[in-house]
């Protein structure tokens, strides 16, 4: 659907209607502003590239007992 057949939809209605309009669209951006802050939340993945690549803990104490050996 255009813009410009919306506008005219629009145009159409009742004065009456136009507050309801306006408040379903206040609620369309509201949810489209909340669905990009829950995929930015979300989207934790850029964060654990920086963690290093860390030893078992079994392999560290196999190591140490191995050298008393």
């Amino acid at each position: 659907m255009s813009y410009a057949s919306l506008e005219q939809q629009i145009h159409s209605l009742p004065e009456s209607c136009l507050e309801e309009v306006s408040n379903y669209i206040d609620f369309i951006l509201f949810r489209e502003r909340m669905r990009k802050q829950t995929d930015r939340a979300t989207d934790v993945s850029s964060f654990f590239g920086a963690l290093p690549d860390l030893p078992d803990g079994t392999e560290i104490q196999r190591s140490m007992r191995d050298e008393w050996d």
